[in-house]
């Protein structure tokens, strides 16, 4: 049985999304901007279009959500990425993947956004982005509509990123520094790799 992260307070530890989970709530989506689409409900198309965007930054992106809320079209130039953390006040700047590029510039394209806009616009007021605690209501909805039982919270997409890199690189010391942790154990702890990790993966292993 999976040992349960508990914080200092007694509360569960949120933990990264699951593969299959996280793809689900993109198709969700999907579907649900075709919808939009085949009855020409604009306004529906773009809120379900930028709910997939939300998703697919925050998995591949590894930023906060609220340094994800404030993403503008200016923040990608020339196959990168600049952003402040709100946070820390640190920088971040790093080139895209390409297919990562492509996705971001078809959503610009799509929807008409130019230079000083959000992505992830609200239906509040002009040009004003999602609020954090938005961006959270959405993706739980979807979270509750899989009937998602393990604790999540707009962290999970950091989070999985986090899980996801770790485990197809092996490089704890650069993700790390990507998550500005302060040691090799601390991003572990986050990214939820405890002793039920360690020993099913020992289990699995052989050399014949």
């Amino acid at each position: 049985m999976a040992r349960v992260f508990r914080n200092k307070s007694g509360r569960k530890t949120v933990k990264p999304f699951k593969k299959e989970d996280i793809n689900n709530m993109i198709l969700i989506c999907r579907k649900r901007k075709q919808e939009a689409d085949d009855t020409n409900n604009k306004e529906q198309s773009f809120l379900w279009d930028r709910n997939y965007l939300l998703l697919h930054l925050g998995r591949n992106l590894a930023f906060r959500i609220e340094d994800l809320v404030q993403l503008k079209v200016d923040n990608f130039v020339n196959g990168g990425v600049y952003c402040r953390e709100f946070k820390t006040g640190k920088e971040q700047s790093f080139e895209l993947h390409p297919a990562l590029k492509k996705d971001i510039e078809d959503y610009i394209n799509r929807n008409k956004l130019i230079k000083g806009e959000y992505l992830f616009k609200s239906r509040n007021g002009e040009n004003k982005p999602i609020t954090r605690v938005r961006a959270w209501q959405i993706i739980k909805k979807m979270a509750n509509e899989l009937k998602i039982s393990y604790p999540v919270a707009a962290h999970s997409l950091r989070k999985y990123f986090a899980r996801q890199y770790y485990e197809q690189t092996g490089d704890l010391i650069g993700l790390k520094e990507m998550l500005n942790h302060s040691s090799e154990t601390v991003t572990l702890r986050y990214i939820c790799w405890d002793d039920d990790v360690k020993n099913n993966r020992r289990k699995g292993f052989y050399l014949g």
